[in-house]
């Protein structure tokens, strides 16, 4: 299943938010770095399989993120390799699927549902927002702290390296800003790198998604269920396996 392009015509109905389709630097971030990229691509000169962006085997498989690659790192062609452009390993960049759609939930207030089934593996859509330092991550969170937070931290492992990266959509986001915790999700968060070394925090279906249904992912991401990273927030996710509060990710 090849992943068709789509450009992201979404927008927001609330007032005081502004649509981006991609990160933006925010408070915190080196400009300079931020803008930074790859200076070298892959040779290949049809499809991408074993290559310096793939290293060593497939990121997708017709179109379905590879699920031995949710570990990371994941690297996409970009403009400096000599593939082509449906490559295969060109994903993200085709855009988020058209059928996403902001509801009202129950008690959670917005949510972000399917018109159209989603297959396990498929991108979903970005989370897109303000990439902002640490400091200032600690320092919104502590303002929100009794009203909604929306800053996302992430840490990646990679060899004796961690590098966090904090993202926070409240002002400036995209269609994912809508997407909800759930102690059960349906979709995993994943880093991407496509032109530079600040990743892409991207949604990809954790199982397959029937039409109708909300699209949700664990905050926590790899501290699921850790009683120590638990915020005061109660978690109204409904799924069997709640644990009672949102996740709290310490910065």
């Amino acid at each position: 299943m090849e992943a068709t392009a789509f450009i992201d015509e979404y927008e927001h109905t609330i007032p005081g938010i502004m649509y981006i389709v991609q990160n933006i630097p925010g408070p915190g971030i080196d400009i300079e770095e931020f803008e930074s990229e790859y200076t070298l691509g892959c040779m290949c000169t049809d499809q991408c399989f074993d290559c310096s962006c793939t290293r060593g085997s497939p990121n997708y498989t017709s179109g379905l993120l590879s699920n031995e690659k949710l570990s990371g790192p994941i690297i996409e062609c970009n403009s400096h390799c000599t593939c082509r452009e449906n490559c295969g390993n060109r994903v993200i960049q085709k855009g988020p699927v058209d059928s996403l759609i902001v509801s009202e939930t129950n008690q959670k207030g917005l949510g972000l549902f399917t018109t159209k089934s989603i297959r396990r593996g498929q991108f979903i859509c970005e989370y897109a927002g303000e990439v902002i330092g640490i400091e200032e991550a600690r320092r919104r969170v502590e303002e929100n702290k009794y009203s909604m937070n929306y800053v996302l931290v992430v840490s990646e492992h990679i060899g004796d390296r961690v590098i966090v990266t904090c993202i926070d959509p409240k002002y400036f986001g995209n269609i994912g800003r809508y997407s909800n915790h759930s102690c059960e999700p349906n979709a995993d968060l994943v880093p991407i790198r496509v032109e530079g070394t600040v990743p892409r925090l991207c949604l990809f279906a954790s199982r397959d998604i029937q039409i109708g249904e909300e699209i949700t992912f664990n905050y926590a991401g790899e501290f699921v269920n850790s009683v120590h990273n638990l915020s005061d927030t109660p978690c109204l996710c409904g799924s069997n396996n709640c644990s009672g509060y949102l996740p709290h990710n310490s910065i």
